[in-house]
């Protein structure tokens, strides 16, 4: 039986995280792009600040918009968005991997000036009111939006039948969006990149779900393959 991928980020950041998964798997694979949000970006300004902060790819992208200066600080949510926002001309500083110790480890610097958080409409972890509460200066940037989208129907048929289909999910918001798209016929598992993402899973939507041991893209890959080899005998 050939193992079935269903991944739901936008089509860039999947392509990046199959190649992964299909590069360290030791046998077929089946791999269905089916993204459940779109970026579409919103009007927004972003005022000479002297850092920013990326909690997604998606910040990263959308900071290009703003023509700010290069070499400009930027904390960094983890190491893939600190590796996009190298590639992007900031000077990046890496975080731990979740939303609240990258909070933790600014208030901890006591950074000087304006931060401004670049994201999306839909967010967690209320990162800019908790900045602010601390003492410190920061602003929303709300540059993106990311609209809801429907499964694709090569996804939908491979649902609607009996073989298992793995879901690695790297966010409580398409976690949520996946419930109202279920439940399905096929056993579903999926990869969570954090207790925040498992918890926003519906119950019964899936008969296992684990969680990878860091909230992170290599993490999440190692935990897909974990998975993999569990349900399908290799690795």
């Amino acid at each position: 039986m050939t193992p079935i991928l269903i991944l739901t980020r936008p089509t860039a950041q999947s392509e990046s995280f199959a190649a992964e998964v299909v590069a360290q798997w030791d046998g077929e694979l089946r791999i269905i792009q089916s993204p459940l949000i779109e970026i579409v970006p919103l009007p927004a300004r972003c005022d000479a600040p002297d850092a920013v902060i990326f909690t997604s790819a998606n910040g990263v992208a959308a900071a290009g918009r703003f023509n700010l200066p290069n070499g400009l600080k930027a904390w960094c949510v983890g190491e893939k968005t600190a590796q996009l926002a190298t590639a992007n001309g900031f000077l990046p500083i890496t975080g731990p991997g979740d939303a609240d110790r990258l909070v933790a480890a600014i208030i901890s610097a006591k950074p000087i000036g304006t931060l401004a958080h670049i994201r999306g409409v839909h967010a967690r972890g209320e990162i800019t009111d908790r900045l602010n509460a601390s003492g410190l200066t920061c602003e929303d940037v709300i540059a993106y939006d990311q609209k809801e989208l429907p499964l694709t129907e090569e996804a939908k048929n491979v649902l609607a039948a009996l073989n298992p289909v793995l879901f690695p999910l790297f966010s409580p918001r398409t976690a949520t969006i996946l419930n109202k798209r279920g439940p399905f016929a096929a056993p579903v598992h999926v990869i969570a990149m954090s207790d925040a993402v498992k918890n926003a899973v519906t119950e019964g939507l899936a008969i296992r779900t684990i969680t990878a041991k860091k909230p992170d893209h290599a993490a999440m890959v190692d935990a897909t393959l974990e998975m993999l080899s569990t349900q399908f005998g290799r690795s």
